[in-house]
């Protein structure tokens, strides 16, 4: 029982379509894989946060900087008011 020279091409053909498979099939995987650990990490911080003894951490913010002249922060108005004699 030999294979013919058009049979051997198409078990190529079939070989070489199925490595794109899966290539494609790893890709999506990894893909998946990564949202399911993405997915546990936010339901143990979660199930953290709902816990009966969990204390919010407190944020630490930067002290602000005194800028020279004693300049106000913001926007300075479009028309500004004449000082009152």
């Amino acid at each position: 029982m030999a294979l013919d020279i058009s049979q051997l091409e198409e078990v190529i053909k079939n070989a070489k379509n199925s490595d794109i498979v899966k290539k494609d099939l790893r890709k999506a995987l990894r893909g998946v894989s990564a949202a399911i650990r993405t997915l546990n990490q936010a339901v143990e911080d979660m199930d953290a946060i709902l816990a009966d003894d969990y204390q919010p951490v407190a944020k630490e913010r930067k002290p602000r900087t005194v800028t020279p002249g004693g300049a106000k922060r913001g926007r300075k108005p479009k028309n500004p008011v004449p000082a009152a004699e």
